[in-house]
């Protein structure tokens, strides 16, 4: 319990943080925000029918397993590895697809 409550706390601050600006500076925050938090990198792209172009975030080269998640028809977002709970990832999830893309 404490735990969800210390993670909605940090979604509260993202969401101060971040209103107001730009949605490659809100990606970029968000970006950083959860490397700070969980040492995963997370870059956001605009999709364009089958390409994702990067326009935010923490991306790289390396060839660690990541994962493409659809937020919108037009943004995704890339995750490396499995560092984020699965509980925490869907509400984040979640907050990115109310908060951003609606």
């Amino acid at each position: 319990m404490k735990e969800t409550c210390e993670f909605e706390k940090w979604l509260e601050q993202i969401e101060e943080k971040i209103k107001e600006l730009p949605v490659e500076e809100k990606l970029e925050i968000i970006a950083e925000e959860i490397y700070s938090r969980y040492d995963a990198r997370v870059w956001f792209s605009e999709i364009s029918g089958k390409r994702w172009s990067y326009i935010a975030g923490w991306g790289g080269y390396d060839p660690t397993p990541v994962h493409q998640v659809l937020l919108s028809s037009r943004y995704g977002m890339t995750i490396e590895e499995e560092r984020i709970p699965e509980a925490e990832r869907e509400a984040l999830l979640s907050f990115l697809k109310r908060g951003l893309f609606t």
